[in-house]
């Protein structure tokens, strides 16, 4: 007759698991730019992975990053400094949407998501791309057709762009004048 082995049964394993913490929280406040903000409680965060918007979409990205998160509640990343991830209350990366849409041109270096985003919006030529020809500086191509005016932060690609601004005509030595806009020469850019 065998009797039953005496071993003794395994004590069960007790497992905790601990979920990723939660993600703080903010609700925008303000819209300083097209890549920053201000909390209810006065912290300004710049939005990570968005370049300085340029003069020609700086006033489109301010009016989408105010409609698109002023007075909602966010979570946020910080990255580095003032910097932060943010995202939107649908859960979305504010950066990549902003970018996805020409609200914004990914900063060099910036991640992959960023970069497929920009290449959409250039192909589609949205935002940016579409009214900025995707100029937000003048270049050194431009440098060279400019004529000196007395302010160099002041640039228009074209007269169209000088016309939205509410420019124009602009006569030499006057903010925003570029040989590229006076074709006969009379020292009168946008007169046409």
């Amino acid at each position: 007759m065998t009797t039953p082995s005496s071993t003794p049964s395994p004590t069960p394993m007790l497992t905790t698991t601990t979920g990723a913490p939660e993600q703080p929280t903010m609700q925008v406040a303000d819209v300083v730019d097209g890549r920053t903000i201000v909390s209810s409680d006065g912290k300004t965060v710049q939005i990570a992975g968005l370049a300085p918007p340029g003069e020609c979409w700086a006033g489109a990205a301010t009016e989408f990053t105010r409609r698109t998160l002023n007075g909602k509640t966010v979570k946020y990343t910080k990255t580095f400094g003032s910097s932060a991830t943010v995202l939107m209350p649908d859960g979305s990366d504010f950066a990549v949407e902003a970018v996805r849409r020409g609200m914004g041109r990914a900063e060099p270096g910036s991640t992959t998501a960023l970069k497929s985003a920009q290449s959409a919006a250039e192909q589609a030529g949205v935002g940016l791309w579409g009214e900025c020809g995707g100029k937000d500086t003048v270049g050194q191509a431009d440098a060279q057709d400019r004529e000196p005016s007395g302010s160099d932060d002041v640039y228009f690609a074209n007269c169209e762009a000088a016309r939205r601004a509410g420019v124009g005509p602009i006569v030499v030595n006057q903010p925003g004048y570029g040989k590229h806009l006076d074709p006969d020469g009379d020292g009168i850019a946008c007169d046409r």
